[in-house]
């Protein structure tokens, strides 16, 4: 009878202590303290929406590193808000849209290229879509809060205020790159991704199918760009096949479809697909923005 006791004490305390913990991982899920101080580093998708203050947007313009260097939204008359995320996959929108960490009410414009295709690359793993239903917010945030605790002790130590992180800008591209630094560029992605199988694509290939349809059963209208491409190397068979695929798959969805790929000097480009900020970004903002409108 003592035993029982003994076990049902020591349940009672397991159960108590999983309650305890959930109710904690919930309340730090909901208050979201890295997402939200300034003491914390931000990724894309965080200073997108702490920049603007919401997560639903009428008209979205999404796609990786590309769009955040092209597309000026201080500068378009559009209203599209610009929604490019470092390494931002197809993938990564349906996930956004699926757990409604992103609302799209009217337009939805993807910027493509072979990139936003890509199963294998890695995007950033502080995306709020790349945690795990049963992962504790303490866990999934430990990279950030790791830094977080080395730089309170060092601030203790020297005496000195800790960092605050106030900028909401994403990185951008300045310059051209010259010859010698495109022929490097080319030859790490040669090694890197140029060789990848039609295999390494299929799940970003399957997850466009499945946007188009959410777009249709939630009344977004969906259009594509093909993003401008410097014109020094030529793309490879692989990618190109890829993006022929994704590109039939858009067109016999009677989805609009603007083809940017070749329309843009070597001098508007930083590097193979990264429009330069200083001028290239303002080229493209104005070509695209009377297409945005329509």
């Amino acid at each position: 009878m003592g035993k029982t006791k003994d076990c049902c004490k020591n349940l009672a305390f397991i159960i108590s202590v999983l309650i305890l913990f959930s109710a904690i991982d919930c309340t730090l899920s909901y208050w979201a303290p890295v997402e939200h101080s300034t003491l914390f580093t931000k990724n894309d998708y965080e200073k997108i929406i702490l920049s603007h203050g919401r997560k639903e947007f009428d008209d979205v313009f999404y796609g990786n590193s590309v769009i955040i260097s092209a597309f000026i939204e201080e500068e378009s008359r559009s209203g599209y808000i610009n929604l490019g995320i470092d390494y931002g996959t197809i993938r990564d929108l349906k996930k956004m849209l699926d757990k409604r960490m992103l609302t799209v009410n009217k337009n939805l414009v993807i910027g493509l290229n072979y990139f936003v295709l890509m199963d294998t690359l890695d995007t950033n793993p502080t995306y709020p879509w790349h945690r795990k239903a049963y992962e504790p917010y303490v866990f999934f945030q430990r990279d950030r809060l790791n830094s977080f605790i080395k730089r309170g002790i060092q601030s203790l130590l020297t005496e000195s205020e800790m960092q605050r992180h106030i900028d909401m800008k994403r990185s951008v591209y300045y310059g051209v790159m010259t010859d010698e630094e495109l022929d490097a560029k080319i030859n790490s992605h040669g090694e890197l991704f140029w060789g990848l199988g039609p295999e390494n694509y299929e799940k970003n290939l399957a997850a466009l199918e499945d946007l188009i349809d959410y777009c249709h059963e939630n009344g977004i209208r969906l259009r594509a760009v093909w993003m401008p491409l410097n014109a020094y190397s030529e793309m490879p068979e692989i990618p190109r096949q890829v993006c022929k695929t994704a590109d039939s798959i858009l067109k016999s969805h009677g989805i609009e479809v603007l083809n940017l790929t070749d329309e843009f000097p070597r001098d508007c480009f930083h590097d193979l697909g990264h429009l330069n900020f200083e001028y290239g970004a303002h080229v493209f903002t104005e070509v695209i923005d009377e297409w945005l409108i329509s």
